[in-house]
């Protein structure tokens, strides 16, 4: 797609969300679920986790006020290799709203972390554009900018482990990977690909102990089964023999439908498409920031506003420098620093969070709000006991 196609799309794209165009899929169901029997410990009653794609924590927020750990000359891998192997570069403001994808999984984040030092990724990305990062003055950035003042930002949250999808979505929902550091496909379909590595996951998930809890549930993937635009490596529940190609999963279009009448289920994960997902090489940030601000604005006018927590993270580093090394949870080392915001009633003002989270705070705070058990050694592990409920008034 042309960059003036883009453009377009960042600007058409949002308005077309906001008056509930629907996709090629069949027409949502005008009524969701509603909420489960279980009543929730806090104020909380409805959870929406958004999952943008592709974003380091320094590529959006390098230079954002008050982080507990700011970018500075001193900051690891601040000076490393250029990409031509001629010389060094530093981070430097990136003002091209559409960076092409850059190369993202095991043996590249492994490579750019550097044993901790975080001192090659201009080098194993081979671009410069690696150690690139925006600020307010970008179109766009100015957006999740804005919507972190207003409410919690979170600067010590990581990705769960250093691989690629689907890995990191499993984490966030069972606090388990396919055991393979490699992203493979699902077994089971729509739309999977054929892949020797795939294996029917039979442990548990979240959705598990939500149906066994009553806690209603939905995965809402745009493009959800239309092949050539779905994504199934980004659908975590497709990997399980339980989950997969059940009515918890969902299209976007019945998400939008059933925000609107107030009918969401307890707990709402949604995947929109890469017209709008951040995804560098896909759209441009400014696309993606619109999509955003339109649909927090629906959920600010839709009748689950009162209590609801909106969830917002970008799933990878996809590439992007970051200066913080991985802590190490559990024996399980994570990988690179990821931005995340919490949008609420409930969430403190213009509040920057310093706990040291990862994808399964997440899973964490789901089992806490409707008292869910631990799913395994990784989902107990020792950590903060407040983890993400330190982003809340509660």
């Amino acid at each position: 797609m042309s960059k003036r196609s883009k453009l377009i799309a960042s600007l058409v794209l949002p308005l077309l969300i906001s008056v509930g165009c629907r996709g090629p899929m069949t027409a949502a169901s005008s009524t969701g679920p509603g909420l489960g029997s279980v009543t929730p410990q806090s104020p909380v009653n409805r959870v929406i986790v958004l999952v943008l794609q592709n974003h380091s924590f320094d590529s959006l927020f390098a230079t954002y006020a008050g982080l507990q750990d700011p970018l500075t000359p001193s900051s690891p891998g601040y000076t490393q290799p250029n990409a031509a192997g001629t010389g060094t570069v530093t981070p430097y403001l990136l003002t091209d709203p559409f960076p092409a994808d850059m190369p993202h999984g095991y043996p590249t984040y492994l490579n750019s972390i550097d044993g901790g030092l975080m001192d090659a990724f201009a080098k194993t990305e081979a671009t410069d554009v690696a150690m690139g990062h925006y600020d307010n003055t970008i179109p766009g950035v100015d957006t999740f900018w804005k919507y972190a003042g207003q409410f919690s930002l979170a600067d010590n949250f990581f990705m769960p482990t250093f691989t690629t999808e689907p890995n990191l979505a499993l984490y966030m929902v069972s606090a388990a990977d396919t055991g393979t550091p490699y992203g493979i496909q699902p077994i089971y379909g729509p739309c999977n690909k054929t892949d020797p590595a795939a294996i029917p996951l039979t442990n548990k998930n979240v959705g598990d102990e939500m149906n066994t809890a009553g806690v209603t549930w939905g995965w809402f993937h745009e493009e959800y089964g239309v092949c050539g635009d779905y994504v199934a490596t980004e659908n975590p529940f497709q990997y399980f023999t339980s989950t997969q190609n059940t009515s918890n999963l969902q299209d976007i279009t019945s998400f939008y439908a059933w925000l609107d009448n107030g009918t969401l289920p307890s707990v709402s994960f949604v995947n929109p498409g890469g017209a709008h997902n951040c995804h560098p090489g896909n759209d441009a940030i400014t696309a993606c920031a619109g999509y955003f601000d339109t649909l927090m604005q629906r959920i600010q006018a839709s009748p689950v506003w009162p209590n609801v927590a909106v969830v917002v993270y970008w799933d990878e580093g996809g590439g992007f420098y970051d200066h913080v090394p991985p802590p190490t949870v559990g024996g399980v080392q994570d990988g690179i620093r990821i931005p995340v915001i919490v949008l609420s009633p409930y969430a403190k003002t213009g509040y920057i969070s310093h706990v040291q989270m990862d994808n399964v705070s997440t899973l964490r705070f789901i089992q806490w709000n409707w008292g869910l058990p631990s799913l395994n050694a990784r989902n107990a592990a020792p950590g903060p006991t407040i983890e993400m409920r330190d982003l809340f008034t509660f």
